[in-house]
């Protein structure tokens, strides 16, 4: 006799297969989405939090997914969307905070040129490339997707997602050239 069918809107319950799956793929791609969502979210724990609460969406809509669909590029989208959903709540508590506390200025040491002054320069580069430029590069450099999973993540092509990389790496060596052209030899 089998079980009859879910009509209570809860996903079923969970099978000892599922729950390896999950872990499997929690273990995988955590590293990566901590990366990821870091490029918006400075505080480690919120950016933890984030990620928590969507491969709890993820556990939740199991039943619902469509096989065809990247599960790991559902995880980016979901992450990217609930970081910029905390940025706009931490912007509008930092406006309130505005009102009522003065801002402090930062004050920056001056950086001695070396390896990590380099490296800063390479985020400020990074950071001013155009958004959807940006994304591209960062999820392909830095978390390891395919242009494919980058395709699914963006709703783009993967055409679209070759042109936004090549442009980034041209313009970020154009920079670096101009920087010290010693680097490129």
């Amino acid at each position: 006799m089998s079980d009859p069918p879910n009509t209570s809107g809860n996903p079923p319950a969970e099978t000892p297969f599922e729950q390896t799956v999950f872990s499997g793929l929690f273990r995988e791609v955590y590293p990566h989405l901590h990366w990821y969502v870091r490029q918006w979210v400075d505080a480690p724990d919120a950016a933890e939090d984030l990620i928590q609460e969507a491969f709890l969406r993820l556990w939740e809509r199991r039943a619902r997914l469509d096989p065809q669909r990247s599960v790991r590029s559902l995880l980016f989208v979901t992450v990217r969307n609930l970081a910029h959903n905390h940025q706009r709540n931490t912007r509008t508590r930092e406006h309130l905070k505005a009102t009522v506390l003065p801002p402090v200025p930062v004050l920056t040491p001056d950086v001695a040129f070396d390896a990590l002054h380099l490296s800063q320069q390479l985020e400020v580069w990074i950071a001013r490339l155009p958004d959807r430029q940006r994304e591209a590069f960062q999820l392909s450099r830095f978390a390891g997707l395919s242009h494919r999973e980058i395709a699914d993540v963006m709703d783009l092509s993967v055409l679209t997602v070759e042109k936004h990389i090549t442009t980034a790496l041209r313009r970020l060596r154009d920079h670096v050239f101009a920087f010290d052209p010693s680097l490129l030899r």
